[in-house]
């Protein structure tokens, strides 16, 4: 066929990123007919382009709270104590007289801060589904995140000791819109990649570790070169404005592809048909996609659900709330123990070994048409719980510390992480096999709420796992 030869249809296609019937009038040359049938084969992602797109997206999902968390130092640094510093009567008292209440506090209201909203937002997300379409989800969360990282960075150089308490109500308030806009976007994003192939499911999962290995690089090589808690801030702050304002481009670049047309229209090779006076193409018939019910969908995946519930409910159990208080063993003043420790072993080691999971699970083609490799090595997680529990973790009161070894510990971390990153892959990439085509959609959107319910379930439970050290 002529490549300049027009694709056309004969009646419209329900397009279900934006939610309206849409017209197909590009030029595409990947039309093959012989005379027994008619086959639409699947255009070719030049460049890896569609991949490196939801790879992408898949780190932004993460990514700008990665930098919000390792920021820590900036934050104890803006609600330091200072002089005629008044008391704040709405916060705990702090025992600690070298923290101010403001520090003492921040960690804990943070956590809700992000942790409420999100869940709340991601146990929603299958209403918001039916309600708002992939692409105004996609952009308005992304917008969202970039004005509410933009006020952020415009903060750092601001002086605002005078106005303490006001900055932490503003932080905390930025907190709480940043992550109901960051789970809108897990959901748009994992509800639009499962119109592709498997591969693209991967690519957006594997982002998501992606985000974590970067933003520990980022503090690693701010510690190295000495930058200060502020100009450190500000860097993560500006970079992952950047980030998201790229995310913004290549979404709108990723919906104006070929390859996003042929799987987002979902056009069905039998509906074609060659006209017999032209080389022009036709849909025949009125093709509508069937309506999931949600119920049918969640029984087909409850248990797959559970899993991913239970694999993060394991993780955030204890990372980062206990992993984050594991020191060194080592009772000598070095820079490796009093400055690179903690960032190189409890966020770097466990984002890499997270990624490498996520890869491996799908270069060595573990089995994703049965629930129970992911239902086995979840509930197997739940060893690190108890392993986590007795590393050299301080302050401490009640357990008693029986690993005493820093390579062991980084062992139990790296397999922490992998294992995280296996359940992760292999549940997100099991939904083509346990649900129709039209239900995909519809099955993301249950699965990013059993990760909520994990995430938020594990986090509450990690306030009790800190007070039984």
């Amino acid at each position: 066929m002529d490549e300049q030869d027009p694709l056309v249809f004969a009646d419209t296609v329900n397009n279900r990123l934006f939610g309206l019937p849409e017209v197909l009038d590009k030029n595409v040359d990947n039309i093959i007919v012989n005379e027994c049938n008619t086959v639409l084969t699947k255009p070719p992602d030049r460049y890896n382009l569609g991949f490196l797109i939801f790879y992408v997206l898949g780190t932004c999902l993460l990514l700008p709270w990665y930098f919000f968390m390792t920021a820590n130092d900036y934050w104890m640094y803006k609600l330091r104590n200072l002089p005629n510093d008044t008391q704040v009567i709405f916060l705990l008292p702090n025992e600690d007289h070298s923290h101010s209440r403001l520090q003492a506090n921040f960690t804990s209201f943070l956590t809700i801060a992000a942790s409420v909203p999100s869940s709340l937002t991601l146990l929603l997300n299958t209403y918001l589904a039916k309600k708002m379409s992939i692409h105004f989800r996609m952009i308005s969360s992304l917008m969202l995140m970039l004005v509410l990282f933009t006020i952020t960075t415009i903060l750092v150089n601001l002086d605002s000791d005078s106005w303490q308490i006001l900055f932490f109500i503003i932080t905390l308030g930025t907190v709480i819109f940043l992550n109901i806009g960051s789970s809108i976007m897990q959901g748009a994003v994992f509800n639009l990649v499962t119109f592709f192939d498997s591969s693209y499911m991967t690519a957006t999962v594997c982002g998501q570790a992606l985000g974590g290995i970067v933003a520990a690089l980022a503090q690693i090589l701010a510690l190295w070169w000495g930058a200060s808690s502020v100009h450190s801030a500000f860097v993560y702050f500006l970079f992952a404005d950047i980030f998201i304002l790229l995310s913004l481009v290549l979404y709108a670049i990723l919906v104006k592809t070929t390859i996003y047309k042929y799987y987002v229209q979902d056009v069905p090779a039998s509906t074609w048909i060659r006209r017999s006076s032209s080389t022009q193409y036709a849909l025949l018939g009125n093709e509508r996609t069937p309506i999931a019910d949600t119920y049918v969908v969640l029984k087909k995946i409850w248990k797959l659900g559970l899993s991913t519930c239970y694999n993060f409910l394991v993780t955030m159990s204890v990372y980062p709330a206990v992993t984050v208080l594991i020191t060194s063993v080592n009772k000598e003043h070095t820079a490796w123990t009093d400055t690179y420790f903690l960032p190189v072993i409890a966020y770097l080691l466990f984002s890499t070994c997270d990624f490498l999971g996520r890869v491996m699970s799908n270069l060595i083609q573990l089995p994703v048409d049965s629930i129970w490799p992911s239902t086995i090595l979840s509930a197997l997680r739940t060893i690190f719980i108890p392993l986590m529990m007795v590393c050299n973790a301080k302050p401490r009161y009640y357990l008693p510390v029986l690993i005493n070894d820093d390579q062991l510990y980084a062992v139990i971390m790296s397999i922490f992480g992998f294992t995280n990153g296996i359940v992760s892959n292999i549940t997100m990439a099991s939904i083509p096999y346990f649900v129709d085509k039209h239900e995909q959609e519809v099955a993301s959107s249950l699965m990013i709420t059993f990760l909520g319910i994990g995430i938020s379930t594990g986090s509450l439970i990690s306030f009790g796992m800190v007070n039984l050290l």
